[in-house]
């Protein structure tokens, strides 16, 4: 019966008893492991910095329609319960769904285009907020992009003053209200002069401009007849890259064309793809190499001490025992290896981004390799080297005990 401790310790205290060996096995493996990690790392990080900075930024995941259409309630009900919708909203027609604006009597009046938004619009996450004042009417609060409030000369818990115009019987007609802005929307997510106010404001707007009545903010005209309601257009998000090509796909089975930034998102997945397959071919060959290498070494550290094994053998050590004392070695190196490995990456991780980090935002990395991907390649690691101390351990499967006798 196998005495596994006592296999263990005499395991222990020859690979003490050899240390220039075992440093110079450990060495080894870990240069095969440093590469490996590093480029998995740049893998990591390159990759996941360009994924990060396409979910970041909302417009990677709009969906705007190519051209006007006829969208109904249920349309859109439809996708909003989609699993990959993160945001919808009607849009009115884009020839009516402009505003002009001023933030002073005696200022220039400017034209802005005014888009549909409401809770969950991604394009608010990061709006900074303005102050509104206290009872002012919800259907009347606006968010602008940075151009805009810039051009308007916009000024923090200050109204503007907005105007609708329209053209009845050749005579020309205007209709005003104030609008309070709740914040100003980064210029890296709405790059035109625009505007974004809530649905109602837009589709009353549109109904002044079609001749008819506005009774919420007092503006006349005829009746609107009852009926159906009908939008030209929508705002769509999807929840994350892959939700955008499906939805794409599944508007297109509709018969509706849209227009994605498709180009930028395959262009990450041709990134990954090809870090993957690169990464796989290194792996293997890699991986053959080191295998070949330390199959070699162990194989010529049991002809070394065949001897010595055939002698604990006589002592009634079985095969059993002999296996745990190659295995436990090989674990052992194997465990060192990657720890040196592991520390030899993270120096490099860290030159890496230090050296890139110009041109990387917070929280950024050209080469990073998580606790858990660490932890992962160490236990590769780990069986690894006990694959390979397998082909010597099976050596010592025929090891008779006689062979130990000249040495007693």
């Amino acid at each position: 019966m196998t005495d596994f401790p006592l296999c263990l310790s005499l395991a222990w205290r020859n690979y003490r008893r050899q240390w220039l060996f075992s440093l110079c096995a450990v060495c080894s493996l870990a240069a095969f492991l440093v590469p490996l990690l590093t480029l998995l790392g740049v893998k990591t990080g390159v990759i996941g910095t360009l994924t990060a900075r396409l979910l970041n930024n909302p417009r990677n995941l709009e969906l705007t329609p190519v051209g006007a259409g006829r969208f109904g309630r249920d349309f859109f009900q439809d996708l909003a319960l989609s699993p990959d919708t993160a945001f919808v909203i009607p849009q009115t027609r884009s020839l009516a769904a402009v505003i002009q604006l001023q933030a002073d009597p005696a200022g220039e009046a400017h034209w802005v285009e005014i888009s549909a938004t409401g809770p969950g619009d991604p394009l608010l996450a990061e709006a900074q907020a303005a102050p509104v004042p206290a009872g002012w009417p919800a259907g009347q609060v606006i968010y602008l992009s940075a151009a805009a409030a810039e051009k308007l000369g916009f000024q923090p818990g200050r109204p503007l003053r907005g105007s609708v115009s329209r053209k009845v019987q050749g005579r020309q007609e205007k209709a005003e209200l104030d609008l309070a802005v709740a914040g100003v929307i980064p210029r890296h997510l709405a790059h035109r002069e625009a505007a974004f106010g809530p649905l109602t404001l837009l589709e009353m707007a549109e109904d002044y401009r079609d001749g008819f009545a506005a009774p919420l903010l007092g503006w006349p005209g005829k009746a609107k007849p009852p009926g159906p309601e009908n939008h030209a257009g929508f705002r769509l998000y999807a929840r994350d890259l892959d939700g955008v090509e499906r939805l794409r796909l599944a508007l297109a089975a509709q018969g509706l064309e849209v227009y994605t930034k498709a180009e930028e998102i395959a262009l990450v997945r041709s990134l990954d793809n090809s870090f993957t397959v690169v990464f796989m071919v290194l792996g293997l060959v890699v991986g053959l190499g080191a295998f070949a290498s330390v199959s070699s070494s162990a194989l010529d550290q049991v002809a070394k001490m065949r001897r010595s094994l055939a002698l604990m053998r006589l002592m009634g050590f079985d095969s059993g025992g002999l296996m745990v004392f190659t295995l436990s070695q090989a674990a052992l190196t194997g465990l060192l290896a990657s720890a040196l490995a592991n520390g030899l990456f993270l120096l490099i991780a860290v030159v890496l981004n230090r050296y890139f980090g110009p041109g990387l935002g917070f929280g950024e990395s050209v080469c990073r390799l998580g606790p858990g991907q660490l932890l992962a390649a160490t236990g590769a690691s780990l069986v690894f080297m006990l694959a390979a101390a397998a082909t010597a351990g099976w050596k010592l499967s025929g090891l008779e005990p006689a062979e130990g006798m000249r040495d007693v």
